[in-house]
């Protein structure tokens, strides 16, 4: 588990976000990657998770939680927001748990998206934990670093960005780039949001690179084009640029953002398949208007650029 400017407490938080009603969530994502990763013996059948005395030593060592903590108060109070965890042969023993012992959790069959998600990231815990990444801290580069990112299974990251209240300098800028929408028209959501902000501004950005400038990296080039951005962005004027695309070619097919991750320029990529079946408020006003005020936090996977797939979005 990469656990990116967390303590135990923000860690359990965290998790409990799957307690949440989604704003949105990707269903057939979630489906899939469910069905790629747990791989459950079919559709009626149980799937059994183990959790070792090793692997329960590793996941107490990385949120530095004490020996003497039983496998059953550790899982229920990371994952409290499950109604029953169906622990075999697990009673809270103290530090003297011995070694080779496991602690069994099976999982009925479910066919809803939350449920199949808090699947995942128990899955996740007990099998992948260098693969589940809990990041506070979004301009830490562990989380998105190219190597780390091209292993498999994909990393679940959990990133919290936040709200005005919550940092003194880092604004969570949610950048609309382009969209499809339920009419088939592709539309490139940033032109048209420079249009509304170059007049504040007094300037355009720079064209978007698409090689190397002579005497500079295509990297840098990059993150000056989307700096200007981030330097004049208003979110009131990103909502309305999606309103104002979806009113004239129906609901959401797709779209995809950027958001900055440092005032250097670095960003993340974040593409989201509504299929529309979402009002457009809640990619407009609840995402990018109350993303900016009070920060907003995101369950996705990642693949290289960095570009996260969303598979659920949360409210604070």
């Amino acid at each position: 588990m990469s656990k990116t400017g967390l303590d135990e407490k923000s860690t359990v938080g965290m998790l409990g976000w799957l307690a949440d009603s989604p704003l949105y969530i990707d269903a057939q994502q979630v489906e899939r990657f469910y069905d790629a990763v747990v791989k459950p013996e079919g559709k009626e059948g149980t799937v059994t998770i183990e959790f070792s005395s090793e692997v329960t030593q590793e996941i107490k060592q990385t949120l530095e939680i004490g020996a003497e903590i039983g496998v059953p108060s550790l899982l229920g109070n990371l994952f409290s927001f499950l109604p029953k965890l169906n622990l075999k042969g697990a009673q809270d023993k103290t530090a003297g748990e011995t070694s080779g012992s496991s602690h069994m959790i099976e999982l009925h069959p479910i066919s809803n998206p939350q449920r199949q998600l808090e699947h995942l990231t128990l899955h996740y815990l007990a099998n992948h934990r260098s693969r589940l990444c809990l990041v506070s801290d979004p301009a830490s580069t562990e989380w998105r670093d190219p190597a780390t990112i091209r292993r498999v299974p994909r990393e679940l990251v959990f990133l919290d960005l936040p709200g005005e209240a919550e940092h003194e300098t880092f604004r969570t800028c949610l950048i609309p780039t382009a969209a499809e929408f339920e009419d088939g028209k592709i539309v490139l959501l940033y032109d048209e949001l420079v249009g509304r902000l170059k007049e504040k501004a007094g300037s355009e950005p720079i064209s978007y690179p698409e090689r190397a400038p002579e005497g500079r990296t295509l990297s840098d080039a990059r993150k000056e084009y989307w700096g200007w951005f981030h330097g004049h962005f208003s979110a009131t004027k990103a909502m309305v640029v999606v309103e104002k695309a979806a009113s004239d070619h129906g609901r959401l097919r797709w779209i995809d953002y950027r958001v900055p991750l440092t005032g250097e320029g670095d960003t993340l990529h974040l593409h989201m398949v509504p299929a529309a079946t979402y009002d457009t408020g809640t990619f407009a006003y609840n995402f990018i208007k109350r993303g900016y005020k009070h920060g907003i936090r995101l369950v996705g996977t990642l693949k290289s650029e960095p570009d996260m797939n969303v598979l659920a979005i949360y409210e604070k």
